[in-house]
C-alpha cells in the first residue's frame, strides 16, 4: 500500500516539474488513475475464518471479554479488546495461511494510545486465537498471552 504523504508528495513534484497545462493535465490524469488503481485493495479470502467474535481471557490479568477481529485491507484485520485487562484498543495486525485451518498472526509494532506501543504475534488454529504480545507504556514493558474461542 503507497503511503498517503508519499502520494502527496508525488503530486507536488509532478506540479512543479510541469511547465504548461496540456502536461499538467496528462501527468495528473495519469497519476489520480495509478494512484486510485493502487488504493484499491481487497480483503483476501484466506483470512475470514479469523474474522469474528471470540470469548477472551488475558492469563492472570482478566477476562472474559470479547475479542473483535474484523477484516482491514489484503491480510490485515484490526483487534480491539482490552489488551492490558483495563482499556479498550484497536490495532493493526498481519494475517499468514500456514496451512489447513491454521494461520500465523504477526501485530507490527504501532502505537495504540498516546505513548502506549504494543507489537507481538500468535497464532489461529480451528476456531482458537491465542495471542502473545508487549505492550510499552514509555519504559515500562508488560508481557501478555491472550487466548479466545469463538
Amino acid at each position: 500500500m503507497i503511503n498517503l504523504r508519499f502520494e502527496v508528495y508525488i503530486l507536488c513534484v509532478f506540479y512543479v516539474l510541469s511547465k504548461n497545462k496540456a502536461m499538467n493535465k496528462l501527468i495528473y490524469t495519469i497519476t489520480l488513475s495509478g494512484l486510485l488503481l493502487a488504493s484499491c485493495t481487497g480483503v483476501d479470502e484466506e483470512i475470514l475464518p479469523v474474522v469474528g467474535v471470540y470469548r477472551s481471557h488475558i492469563l492472570g490479568v482478566a477476562g472474559p471479554f470479547d475479542l473483535i477481529v474484523s477484516s482491514d485491507r489484503g491480510d490485515d484485520v484490526l483487534m480491539e479488546a482490552p489488551f492490558d485487562g483495563l482499556d479498550w484498543y484497536v490495532l493493526r495486525a498481519d494475517i499468514d495461511d500456514r496451512g489447513p485451518g491454521v494461520m500465523d498472526i504477526d501485530i507490527p509494532s504501532q502505537q495504540i494510545g498516546n505513548g502506549i506501543r504494543i507489537s507481538g504475534d500468535g497464532f489461529y488454529s480451528d476456531g482458537t486465537i491465542e495471542l502473545e504480545y508487549r505492550i510499552d507504556y514509555g519504559d515500562e514493558k508488560l508481557y501478555f498471552k491472550l487466548i479466545g474461542t469463538k
